[in-house]
């Protein structure tokens, strides 16, 4: 076990996130896959831009492009309409001064015209065969008015992405834009998750009296499915000391991470703990958080092993605070720190300082549109109903000794944990 677990100090979650990622190297291997299978991968290597975007000038409106010059600032301004421009259509022939081309959005402008008006500002005559322009609508014009120039968007060569970024839609419909079918992308990491007690049972089956149902795996599944990781469910193992011990190592030898819940607190039948030492080694114990005190951080081998708390509210905040951060680095990506908004509580909260705490809470906006924050009636890290209420938490400092009515408060919404 490393020094900073000695005697009974707990590392603060700054100080966790530094020893723990100060450990971890990005996973190497790296696999193309086609654009639709990219999304929520991590990009393996910089992508610079194949092309101009777009290509070629084009219109940014539905109207007619003509010669600023030709516009009349004391007249209405007739042109003969000679052609048409349409996206993907593009008008070929040379347009001299004086006339004008039906265009399109997206179409390509004609070599020589310089300005599109849109047809709005247009009277245009029987069969399209003219148009006519007032003089107080020509002279709000500009030349290059309604015209998106090539190369405006990206210019060929430009950086375009970055390595380690995790691709989001808009991140592959650029890739996409550039006549890209493919991406190299880092591998899934590989991700066993596994869930520890004799009172524990799944869903749907009977449940023999002092058990419970079993929900912890759902919640780190589901954070696991978020990052896109290949997941293993190694399910329930009871406190049998050699089951753990057999799982793990067989684990641990195939996959990247090892997630557990549960077995890592200080009674008699917590034994997770102790098999990662047994197996490997514990780079530390214990955290200055609540909930989830008792998180542990080793390794088996080159398995990474995170052991969180059997409290599911603890297992959910000690993922998103603590877990997800490593997960993120190991799978060649740049970990983020949580969205933090300023709000205002409308809540008292009494509580011993030393620990960085969450509180389960929900947002809104007062009748002067400030943010107001609520939260749950019960404290307990037992409480998964309270999770699913919540769509935030609350954050307080190690220093915080209370929260009163209006105080500033730190606001993270759990749908910004992505």
């Amino acid at each position: 076990m490393s020094d900073c677990c000695a005697g009974d100090r707990l590392l603060t979650l700054a100080d966790a996130l530094t020893a723990a990622l100060g450990t971890i190297q990005p996973i190497c291997d790296t696999e193309t896959v086609p654009l639709l299978q990219a999304y929520g991968r991590v990009l393996a290597a910089d992508l610079s831009a194949q092309c101009d975007v777009p290509p070629h000038d084009n219109s940014a409106m539905d109207g007619f492009v003509l010669y600023h010059a030709d516009l009349k600032p004391a007249e209405p301004t007739r042109l003969p309409v000679i052609g048409q421009s349409l996206a993907g259509h593009p008008y070929t022939q040379p347009v001299p001064q004086g006339v004008a081309v039906r265009i399109t959005t997206g179409a390509v402008v004609p070599a020589g015209p310089d300005t599109v008006v849109m047809q709005e500002d247009c009277q245009i005559g029987p069969e399209e065969r003219w148009i006519e322009i007032e003089p107080k609508r020509a002279s709000r014009l500009q030349v290059g008015e309604n015209i998106r120039r090539r190369g405006e968007d990206v210019r060929c060569q430009a950086p375009l992405l970055e390595a380690g970024r995790r691709l989001r839609p808009q991140d592959v419909a650029l890739a996409a834009s550039q006549g890209l079918s493919n991406l190299e992308v880092m591998r899934r990491l590989r991700v066993a998750v596994v869930s520890t007690g004799d009172e524990l049972y799944e869903a749907g089956e009977s449940l023999p009296p002092g058990a419970i149902y079993e929900s912890n795996r759902y919640t780190m599944i589901g954070f696991l499915q978020h990052l896109d990781c290949n997941i293993t469910d190694l399910g329930i193992l009871r406190d049998d000391r050699d089951v753990v011990l057999s799982v793990l190592q067989d684990a641990a030898a195939t996959h990247d991470v090892l997630l557990t819940s549960g077995g890592v607190s200080v009674g008699a039948a917590d034994l997770v703990k102790d098999v990662i030492a047994d197996l490997g080694k514990i780079e530390f114990w214990r955290l200055a958080i609540k909930p989830g005190k008792p998180v542990t951080l080793g390794w088996i081998e080159n398995c990474l092993v995170v052991g969180l708390p059997g409290n599911p509210v603890s297992v959910a905040v000690a993922f998103l605070m603590f877990a997800r951060p490593l997960l993120l680095k190991l799978m060649g990506a740049e970990p983020t720190d949580p969205v933090r908004l300023h709000a205002v509580a409308d809540f008292e909260f009494r509580r011993k300082p030393g620990r960085r705490e969450w509180l389960r809470a929900r947002l809104r906006f007062n009748s002067e549109l400030k943010p107001v924050v609520s939260i749950y009636p019960t404290n307990s890290s037992g409480s998964l109903s309270s999770l699913a209420w919540a769509e935030g938490l609350v954050e307080l400092s190690e220093d915080c000794k209370n929260v009163k009515k209006g105080d500033e408060i730190n606001y993270l919404p759990l749908g910004k944990f992505n």
